[in-house]
Order: C-alpha cells, then sequence, then structure tokens
C-alpha cells in the first residue's frame, strides 16, 4: 500500500486576542498591555530589520550577524494565522542562497520565536556555512542567575540554579538525544524579570550562558560543529529557538508564563476537528497478563490471552482512553517469530503471524473500540537490525544506513535520504491502516551521534554535520506524514515521543508529541516520581508515568492510591495481571485511582507551584506538596505527601494563585484537611496540612466561596 505524504516544510505557529478576566483591574490591564509592548516592540524591531535577528554565522568566510538588507534581499513576506500566533515567513536571496526566517509572535503570551533556512537554489554547490549561532541573544538586568533542569537518564531532571556574576555555564549535548544527559530549556532571571528560551532541536546542541556589565549574553547552536557546503538542491536548518518574557523577578511567574504558551501554543491536538490543544488522558498496559517472557516492553504479547484480560478489565469496572501495545509485535527480517530478544529485533514493521494468526490482532483492536479504548502502538524506526534480512525481503537499500562498524551491532536508518523516509513512512503507515491502529509510539534506543558523524566523514571535505541536519529533518518530517495521515483518517494526531524514555523531548519534537513515559526511570519508585514531577513540570506541562511503586522498571510493583496519586499527571497508565492475577488485585483502589485521574485533569495544565522545595530523587524523609490552579475558574488542587519515612504528621504550605481578598473552600478528598471557608490572605500565610501515617497522599480541591 503507498501513501501520499507531503513535504512542505515543518507545520508553524500562531496568534489569538488577548483575553482579560471580568475582574482584572484597569491598572493592571495597563501595566499588562505596556509589559506585552516591549516584547512586542522587540519583536517588531527584529521583523522590520533581520539583520536583529539574533542570530549569526559564517558563510564564504563572511562573517554575518542577522540577514543584512545589503547582502540578503527579500523576495516575499508571507502571514498567515495559527495556533493562537501569527506567523511570518520572509525569503530572502542572497547568491546561490534562498533563505528562509520563519517566525512567530503570540499576543498575550510575551512569546516569539524564529527558524532559519538555508537551501542552496543554484545548479553548484554553495560556499561553506559554519559557526552557525541559532541564537545569540543579550538580556539586560541586574543580578542575573541562570535556572533550569538537567536531561533524563542519570542526571533525573535534577534541577539547578547558576550566579552569572561568578560563572559562565556551558552545556554540550554531543550523543544525538537532545534531553538524555541536558535539557535546552533556560530561564535567565535578573532583577527587571528575564526571559525562558529553548533550543528546540532533537539532535546536538550546545549553549553558552554569560554576563557582562548587567547584560547576560546566550548563544546557542544545533548540529554540532556544522561546517558543510551545500549540493544543489539541498537544505539545512536552525533550530526552533522560543523566546518567553517576564517582568517581574518571581520563578512562579515566569514558570506560568512559560507553561502557559507551551499549552496554548505549541501542545498538540488530539485530532483534526479536536478545537483545542490535547487534554490529559490514561493507557492500560496488558502484556503481564500473557504469562510469556517480556525481557522488556511488551515482547511476551500473543493471541491467546487478550481476550481474557480485556474481560476481566472491563468487568472489574475499569476503564482506559489508550490501551499500549508495546515492543515485540512484529517478526524478525527473515520473517522468524522473535520470542525475547526486542532489542536486538527491530525492523521488519510487519506483524507477527504467530503470535497473531489470522485476523486476532484486528480483532482485538476492534473489541477496545467498542469499549471505548483506542490502541497506542510501538515502533522503533531508526535502528535497524539484520540488515541482509531487510535487504532481501522487505525491500530495504543497504545504503540507506549509517553504521559505526559494528560497535552497536545494529545500524541507522538514515531518514535523512528521500527515498528511505519514504520506505520508512509507507511501512509505517500500512501498518497503522491494515490494523486501525489510533495512535503512533515512537522509540529510539541508540545513541546517533557517532553514526552520523561518520557517515559525514563519507560525503568528504567540508561537510560536517550535514548527515545529522538532513537526518533531522527528515524525522521531522516522518512525523509530520504520519500526523498528515492520522488527521485525514480520523487518528490522534500526536506522537508519543520516547527516545528511551525522555531523550527527545525538545520544544521541536514536543510541537507534535507528548512523551506519555518521561522516563524510563519513572516505573519504579514514588520518591522519584514526585521529585520529577516538581523540575519537569516547570517546563513541559504535559508528561507521563506509570501508577505503580517498584524498586525496578518492569516489575510490576504496587499500584495502590497513593502511588496512583502520585501519578496524577498528562498522562498515566495502569498495568497489571488483570485476568491471571485477579484475585490479588485491589480493583476498588484502581477505580478510585482512575476516577480521581480524571477529576483532578481538569487542572494538570493550568499554573503549576511547587510547594515545598525539591527533595530530591531518593529522599523518602519529607513532605512533598504541590499545587495547579486556574485563575480564570479561581479553582485549583493542592496534593501533599507525607512519604514512607516522613516523622512528622503535619505540614504548612502557603497556598499560591489565590486571590487575598476572596474566600475560598477546601475540600479533602479523605475528609481529613477540609474547611468550609477561608480568606485567600490566610491560605497564602499557610495551610496546615495533616496525615497520622506516612506513605500518605493528600488531594485537595480549592474552590471560590461566593
Amino acid at each position: 500500500m503507498k501513501f501520499k505524504f507531503s513535504y512542505l516544510a515543518i507545520s508553524m505557529l500562531t496568534i489569538g486576542a488577548l483575553n482579560f478576566n471580568i475582574n482584572t483591574s484597569v491598572n493592571e490591564i495597563k501595566e499588562m498591555g505596556a509589559r506585552m509592548s516591549i516584547t512586542k516592540n522587540e519583536y517588531e524591531v527584529m521583523l522590520n530589520d533581520l539583520s536583529k535577528l539574533p542570530v549569526n554565522f559564517v558563510y564564504n568566510d563572511h562573517y554575518f550577524k542577522g540577514f543584512d538588507s545589503y547582502y540578503f534581499k527579500e523576495i516575499k513576506r508571507e502571514t498567515k494565522n495559527e495556533r493562537n500566533g501569527v506567523i511570518t515567513t520572509i525569503t530572502l536571496s542572497y547568491k546561490e542562497l534562498e533563505v528562509r526566517v520563519v517566525t512567530g509572535f503570540y499576543e498575550g503570551y510575551d512569546a516569539y520565536d524564529y527558524t532559519v533556512y538555508f537551501k542552496n537554489v543554484s545548479d553548484h554547490n554553495s560556499g561553506v556555512i559554519r559557526n552557525f549561532n541559532n541564537v545569540d541573544l543579550n538580556i539586560e538586568g541586574k543580578n542575573p542567575v541562570l535556572k533550569g533542569i538537567l536531561g533524563d537518564h542519570s542526571n533525573n531532571y535534577a534541577p539547578y540554579e547558576y550566579d552569572l556574576n561568578k560563572e559562565e555555564v556551558n552545556f554540550v549535548s554531543d550523543k544525538g538525544r537532545a534531553t538524555h544527559i541536558y535539557f535546552p530549556y533556560f530561564n535567565i532571571e535578573n532583577d527587571n524579570g528575564g526571559a525562558l528560551i529553548a533550543i528546540g532541536w532533537g539532535g546536538t546542541w550546545e549553549a553558552n550562558i554569560s554576563s557582562e556589565d548587567d547584560v547576560t549574553n546566550i548563544r546557542g547552536t544545533s548540529t554540532l560543529n556544522l561546517n558543510t557546503y551545500l549540493k544543489p538542491g539541498e537544505e539545512i536548518r536552525s533550530a526552533l529557538i522560543g523566546i518567553v518574557r517576564y517582568y517581574e523577578r518571581d520563578e512562579d511567574v515566569a514558570t506560568n508564563a512559560w507553561r502557559r504558551w507551551c499549552v496554548e501554543c505549541n501542545l498538540p491536538k488530539a485530532s483534526a476537528t479536536s478545537k483545542t490543544h490535547l487534554e490529559p488522558f490514561n493507557l492500560a498496559f496488558f502484556a503481564a497478563d500473557s504469562d510469556r517472557p517480556s525481557s522488556d516492553g511488551s515482547i511476551g504479547e500473543y493471541y491467546g490471552f487478550w481476550e481474557n484480560s480485556f474481560n476481566s478489565f472491563f468487568d472489574h469496572g475499569l476503564t482506559a482512553d489508550f490501551r499500549w501495545f508495546d515492543a515485540g509485535w512484529y517478526s524478525d527480517p527473515y520473517k522468524n517469530t522473535v520470542p525475547s530478544d526486542w532489542w536486538g529485533t527491530v525492523g521488519s514493521w510487519e506483524l507477527d503471524h504467530k503470535k497473531w494468526p489470522g485476523t486476532t490482532f484486528n480483532d482485538s483492536v476492534e473489541y477496545l473500540h467498542e469499549c471505548g479504548t483506542k490502541t497506542m502502538v510501538w515502533f522503533e524506526p531508526e535502528r535497524v537490525t539484520h540488515l541482509s534480512g531487510m535487504v532481501s525481503n522487505y525491500g530495504y537499500d543497504r545504503t540507506w544506513v549509517l553504521s559505526d562498524h559494528g560497535n552497536n551491532n545494529c545500524f541507522v536508518n538514515n531518514l535523512g535520504i528521500k527515498e528511505c523516509l519514504e520506505w520508512t513512512t509507507d511501512r509505517i503507515l500500512t501498518f497503522l491502516d491494515t490494523y486501525n491502529v489510533d495512535l503512533y509510539r515512537e522509540d529510539f534506543n541508540l545513541d546517533p551521534g557517532i553514526f552520523r558523524s561518520i557517515g559525514d566523514g563519507y560525503q568528504g571535505h567540508d561537510r560536517v554535520g550535514i548527515t545529522e541536519n538532513l537526518y533531522m529533518q527528515g524525522h521531522y518530517q516522518l512525523w509530520d506524514n504520519i500526523i498528515e495521515y492520522c488527521a485525514d483518517n480520523g487518528k490522534c494526531t500526536f506522537v508519543d515521543s520516547c527516545a528511551s524514555g525522555g531523550g527527545r523531548n525538545d520544544l521541536e519534537t514536543m510541537r507534535r508529541s507528548v512523551p506519555i513515559l518521561r522516563s524510563d526511570s519513572d516505573r519504579t519508585t514514588i520518591p522519584l516520581r514526585l521529585a520529577y514531577t516538581q523540575s519537569l513540570a516547570k517546563w513541559l506541562p504535559f508528561s507521563g508515568a506509570a501508577s505503580n511503586d517498584s524498586t525496578a522498571q518492569l516489575s510490576e510493583g504496587n499500584t495502590d492510591i497513593y502511588s496512583f496519586r502520585a501519578s496524577y499527571l498528562g498522562t498515566t497508565y495502569i498495568t497489571g495481571r488483570y485476568y491471571h492475577n485477579q484475585n490479588n488485585i485491589n480493583w476498588a483502589e484502581l477505580k478510585q485511582g482512575l476516577k480521581e485521574h480524571k477529576e483532578i485533569s481538569k487542572y494538570i495544565l493550568k499554573d503549576y507551584y511547587s510547594l515545598t522545595p525539591y527533595r530530591g530523587v531518593s529522599n523518602d524523609r519529607e513532605w512533598v506538596s504541590y499545587m495547579y490552579f486556574d485563575k480564570e475558574d479561581n479553582s485549583g488542587v493542592i496534593q501533599a505527601f507525607r512519604q514512607g519515612n516522613c516523622l512528622e504528621d503535619s505540614i504548612l504550605v502557603q497556598v499560591k494563585g489565590v486571590d487575598k481578598d476572596k474566600y475560598y473552600s477546601i475540600t479533602d478528598l479523605d475528609g481529613v484537611n477540609s474547611v468550609a471557608k477561608i480568606k485567600g490572605s490566610a491560605l497564602q500565610k499557610g495551610l496546615p496540612i495533616y496525615t497520622a501515617k506516612p506513605r500518605t497522599a493528600i488531594v485537595m480541591y480549592i474552590n471560590e466561596v461566593k
């Protein structure tokens, strides 16, 4: 089956009217307008004079700062409204190059973004582009500090803070998955307020932040060490640079300015007919019920268990928005079944008909559709194993792979090659179409940096970085092709982004996806899960985790109301042996947890406040508390956790977001800490929260009392 898909530039963003709360005072409106005019003026100056665009590069040994009209002649300028922003695309010409600057302004969010494209439109090789700083931005203000978090994997999203008057900060992400070690999102805070900046690129990147004479500079690049000419027709691009300004020195103000922009201007929609952004949902994982080897993921799933497992799940009153169907559903490239080694066997993307004979997989998908549950399926299209089988049996071209000369026992599928991208897209869409799958989940379990560097070597002199840049453009296009197909066929118009957990959650990627599992480690302990929420929620409003509490990633662990309440995120998923172990499952708590998650979901994408200091991934001796608050509705939810080894039976938290002059009720779902009426100013001073037992999770709703 062949599918038509466009090779359009990556989709962009847009602008909406500013909405004021009816109770906003005239002075507040004036102040907000003045602040917005600062950002808008800054943006419009840049838009009208592209020499002020904060990029620089060297072309043919000539240094350029921005795009001076003396050299770069404007050909055309186009504007469109999209996703709460106004997007302007400016096409420029200079010698062999066509340059596109795609930039957006988001009124009411103090935000703008831009991406730069260079294309060789001549019939000969271009000059060499090098030293390309995708952002080189100055931010004025005294006493600057840099705040942010580290990446997934060994750094566990740990927060950091640097005094920029004392030290310069440099991050280099060179492994090829953007967010595994470091995190390309930065908060530069000073006495004037500050700026939040993201380098949106799924590959390698670098950022350097320094300050001198009350001016802080952030200089950042993507595609490390880029030094390449362009062949006729070739195009390279910068990272997507996103910038949100704020005008008072308050980290909560900064956090929620960023979150609102992320949610309302970046978060994808659930479907082509959705009127607004994606909303939280839950998933169920059925692999443990197969009683077959799992190794990792769900390689043990097969036709012989699903009906009993599904029936037990639904008969006990549980519901799920999605079924998570993970690794191991495909045959190997020689068309053999794969009993256990999911990592060593990927690539055919054809259903294993020994595990799923006849129509059994279709039957399982349609059964779930009848029950109101969609199916999400795992793919890993960037790794290739058993290359000779792929070539012999699936029409794969061995010249499409990138190799590290055998060190990893597999190859990388080079999506920068148009024919490879077409083949890969067709394989995936054929499966989604044949089996009526609703949601595409993508994983990537390899650091690709070395593969791309070796690929550059085969390109010859002055081609450093070309492999990664073309590859990442191909990867974004793959997702755009999948989303386009899904939009046309009534399926989910977003992707589940996974790269060994949280390896690729940059801003450009997040415009097409959400991380349903924000880290592989987030299938383990509750202290780790709470620490992740305290740090990552400031930057990624929509993310997800498991709902179990276990010592190892893949052990079944405990799912009770305590672990459930620690897992109320954009997504949460449950797993269990629903049929084979049904007599030992606490069905009542599973139902309660799923119900509470549905109820609390309306707040998860609203303003976020951490009410206790960051505790760390191993600390189970202290209280953790955070809250979400909807300022338009003047209501929210507080969550508080007396952890397993915490000796204190109470904590006093200063509630945020509330209006000091209004009155509120506090409703504890367990009835312990409820308050019928309390003034906002009293909540701001401190709300006492009590529980008699360690390892207790408290959920309290806040509602205005009229």
